[in-house]
């Protein structure tokens, strides 16, 4: 019988292919979001579907440390990886040893990239100048 212990030479080209796991860092702002989606939910749907709804972004996100490149490429240094089965986004980049989630936001928002991250666009009232 072979011996398929740590030392085997099987088990250190398996380690060594095996992918490490990133951690994912949340921008201050992306927490915001789930906040925000959170409380919105939470008031116009019910608080089981925003707990569900945020846990699973959560969990998308999660997929982030051993897929990073799971999310398709967007603008500049950023990536947009999709929360399966609902309308959010995750908005990430790849730093140096780390996945960091930059917003989250519904497909249907308007967001717009500018030198500081991810904000969101103004309305159209805003951008005439009226409130």
């Amino acid at each position: 019988m072979r011996d398929y212990g740590s030392g085997s030479p099987a088990r250190r080209r398996a380690s060594a292919l095996a992918p490490s796991r990133l951690p994912v860092v949340w921008a201050r702002a992306a927490l915001d979001d789930l906040i925000a989606i959170d409380a919105w939910l939470d008031e116009h749907v019910s608080p089981a579907t925003a707990l569900a709804m945020v846990t699973a972004i959560r969990r998308r996100a999660d997929f982030l440390r051993d897929f990073p490149h799971g999310g398709r490429r967007h603008r500049r240094d950023t990536r947009v990886l999709r929360v399966l089965g609902t309308p959010y986004l995750i908005h990430y980049r790849l730093a140096a040893q780390r996945c960091e989630v930059l917003r989250v936001y519904h497909e249907r928002e308007d967001w717009r990239e500018d030198d500081a991250g991810l904000r969101p666009a103004p309305a159209r009232g805003d951008q005439a100048g009226l409130t």
